[in-house]
């Protein structure tokens, strides 16, 4: 445990050293003090777990170790560190007994961020008591009946007590239940009497006390305030979402603004700014964190009078915190709670992404730059790239199928997609610039749906769906083709599911190719590599399912030789051969950390010769082979290297800790059962594997990978920060790994 911890403390601090290093230099000491008083603040956290994963405060253990793993989390601290799986487990195994409404929604923030798909009926099951525990008045007191989940298949067996409840533990069972129900737990008509409650209750100076005495309102408080305005857009977020189930449709833009105007809303917000301009160095961390969640949940970078929330907030805990690492508490027992508040507000954590979403709406253009201050918008890709400038953002609000017409990009830019889309292009043959049809058998510009010639490509939560048409026959289809620049790919997914060979992904340009987070299905080959100068190839996080998963070869034209670095990070490679190259000329350096290779064969062609590695380098640390056949050159393997002690021999010991051990994976997939519907978390870990209980599992981290769930999970990240920097966090990972 002690190593792991401080292997992951290193990394932190090295993230935080590159984030600084690509600061500019306004704000920059802001960030700086910002990151360091988050780091100190986890070594804090930290330094308080006990030795059976939990953390202490008094008849709320399971709470304060949800809150304390939950903050390690969303402060970047991978689930395979030390800490948050012990934190994790714990939680696990107790959120079944719990009662308490603050332990119970905890636990349920906690499980559904790990994302572990085993964990959905333990969520549910919270859920169902917290139901119960609503009382007649709308809102929540301390604790909730021990019901199981069957209540939720009739809600009419739940039976409601007097009392009034009180606006803290309100809060917290309105927040639980939001996130229980992405998981089925029905909440409309528990959201309908909350929305009830708080618009009766409200104070005439906007605000909302703790609780109601005598049938009437207590003076409102810094904390309840924004509580109250919380539990109000929850309400009507879930509001919205029943309606956009009814009508089949997605809500206009607009509902933000809708609500902002409710003038019951308004004077409530009203009074939060009052509030938040009161923060400082003495307030309340709970008082400020409930400042926060109503900041990001709304969007709101500022509130009425120029507030700058963030920038009062993070002075105030700045100029606070302990050398420890702690905030001052008036109870001992509320440090651990208070640190957990004060990070979460460091880091603006959004809890309810997806209520931003519903509020936001969908626009009538699904394409837009939004980095403009006037900002233009378009019905397709094809307009927008007409518009588009150099370091242009253009966000896709929609989930189409929208149409490729074989697009070229030429510049710095970045294709995203909206908070809770999922844009799905699919190939079509396009258009000549004389206005007829492609002939794919005579044009070559109509074989790709996208290519990137020059600049810096980002594309981040795409799904790219290839299906060539049938009768074109022996055409080298490409889904994405980079031929100049470099491409960044986030949490995208290139499929096929017609089996007409193409390729996913090629790189035939010098430059740089990233995949992380991403899903790659199908094709003749995963990603193919072209020999053209110096190139480098980073696969984090990433499912390459195809036949072979990567194929490496020299151009017959140019006959350049190899100048390559592949650098693999926390993978999953599934099919016959995980890297073929067959005749390359040139020098190839692999490193590989904690991936999972599930293939026939490893590389039957990397060598010059059967004795002869001249040109080749493989560095490797807690790689899982699950393989036939090792290394080899001209497709036949060598005797020599037969198994993994002897494979490690081969390149001099420079491949450690890696294992034979069987990787069992959730859903068991064949080789070549291509399609556009697979699953990423399909290749998460079976509890029946045997690598289940390694701390370091090789293989993917299930929850961040893909479009969707996974972009909006990976969004929420610390490291999200530093990729739309440019920082390779994996290589960061991978040194904190080895």
């Amino acid at each position: 445990m002690r190593k792991s911890s401080r292997s992951l403390t290193v990394w932190l601090f090295l993230v935080v050293g590159l984030v600084l290093s690509f600061a500019t230099s306004v704000g920059a000491q802001t960030d700086e003090q910002v990151d360091a008083a988050r780091l100190k603040a986890l070594d804090f956290i930290r330094a308080q777990q006990k030795y059976d994963g939990s953390w202490e405060y008094p008849s709320h253990e399971l709470g304060i170790t949800a809150l304390c793993t939950m903050a390690l989390i969303e402060n970047g601290v991978p689930t395979y560190d030390t800490a948050v799986d012990k934190g994790y487990r714990y939680v696990r195994k107790n959120a079944p007994d719990q009662k308490s409404t603050y332990d119970i929604t905890l636990g349920i923030l906690l499980l559904s961020k790990v994302g572990d798909r085993q964990d959905r009926p333990a969520i549910r099951a919270l859920g169902a008591k917290l139901l119960a525990g609503q009382t007649t008045s709308g809102g929540w007191s301390y604790s909730c009946p021990n019901v199981d989940a069957s209540v939720l298949q009739d809600l009419k067996r739940l039976d409601r007590k007097d009392g009034p409840g009180d606006n803290s533990n309100t809060q917290f069972a309105v927040l639980g239940l939001w996130v229980a129900s992405r998981n089925g737990v029905p909440i409309d008509d528990a959201m309908r009497d909350v929305g009830s409650r708080f618009l009766n209750t409200q104070n005439e100076d906007g605000g909302w006390g703790y609780t109601m005495k005598d049938k009437e309102p207590t003076p409102s408080g810094q904390a309840m305030t924004p509580a109250g305005l919380f539990c109000l857009t929850v309400a009507r977020a879930t509001k919205i979402r029943a309606q956009l189930k009814e009508r089949s449709a997605v809500t206009s833009s607009g509902e933000r603004e809708t609500l902002l105007s409710d003038p019951k809303y308004a004077k409530g917000l009203l009074r939060v700014g009052s509030y938040a301009k009161e923060m400082g160095p003495g307030s309340a961390r709970y008082f400020i964190w409930a400042i926060e969640r109503i900041g990001v949940l709304l969007g709101q970078e500022q509130f009425e009078g120029g507030v700058d929330w963030f920038k009062l907030g993070a002075d105030a805990l700045i100029k606070s915190q302990k050398t420890d690492g702690s905030w001052p508490s008036d109870k001992p027992e509320s440090a651990l709670a208070d640190t957990c508040f004060a990070s979460l507000f460091l880091r603006k954590a959004n809890l309810g992404s997806d209520i931003s979403r519903l509020l936001q709406g969908k626009p009538e253009k699904a394409f837009s730059i939004v980095n403009r201050a006037e900002v233009p918008r378009e019905d397709n890709l094809q307009d927008i790239l007409k518009s588009a400038k150099a370091g242009d953002i253009v966000r896709v609000d929609g989930n189409g199928p929208f149409k490729t017409n074989h697009d070229v990009f030429d510049k710095d830019i970045t294709i995203q997609a909206g908070f809770g889309y999922e844009p799905v292009f699919e190939y079509q043959v396009g258009m000549s610039p004389d206005g007829l049809r492609f002939r794919p058998d005579k044009h070559p510009d109509s074989h790709h749906m996208l290519k990137v010639t020059a600049g810096i490509v980002t594309l981040e939560g795409l799904r790219l769906q290839m299906d060539p048409p049938a009768g074109a026959a022996n055409v080298p289809w490409k889904a994405v083709l980079v031929t100049g620049g470099s491409l960044r790919m986030l949490n995208c997914a290139v499929s096929e599911s017609n089996k007409k060979g193409m390729v996913p992904i090629t790189l035939l340009g010098e430059g740089q190719l990233v995949l992380r987070n991403c899903l790659i299905v199908g094709g003749r080959t995963g990603l193919e590599v072209i020999a053209a100068g110096k190139q480098e190839v980073i696969i984090d996080n990433t499912i390459l399912y195809s036949n072979p998963c990567l194929t490496l070869v020299n151009s017959p034209q140019t006959k350049q030789p190899f100048d390559l670095d592949l650098q693999i990070y926390q993978s999953v490679l599934q099919g016959t051969e995980a890297i073929a190259s067959p005749g390359l000329v040139g020098d190839l350096r692999i490193e590989s950390i904690l991936t999972t290779y599930r293939c026939d064969s490893l590389a039957l062609s990397l060598l010059p010769s059967a004795t002869d590695k001249k040109g080749r380098s493989w560095k490797g640390s807690g790689n899982c082979y699950n393989l036939t056949n090792w290394i080899g050159s001209g497709g036949k393997k060598i005797a020599t290297v037969t198994d993994l002690k002897s494979f490690a021999k081969f390149w001099g010991d420079t491949d450690k800790d890696g294992t034979k051990l069987s990787a069992t994976f959730a859903a068991a997939r064949k080789n070549g059962s291509f399609s556009h519907g697979v699953n990423p978390q399909d290749w998460d870990l079976s509890e029946k594997s045997e690598l289940a209980l390694f701390v370091k599992r090789p293989g993917i981290r299930p929850t961040t990978v893909g479009t969707g769930e996974g972009f909006s999970r990976y969004r929420e990240d610390f490291n999200y920060g530093q990729w739309k920097k440019g920082v390779n966090t994996a290589a960061v990972v991978a040194d904190a790994a080895k």
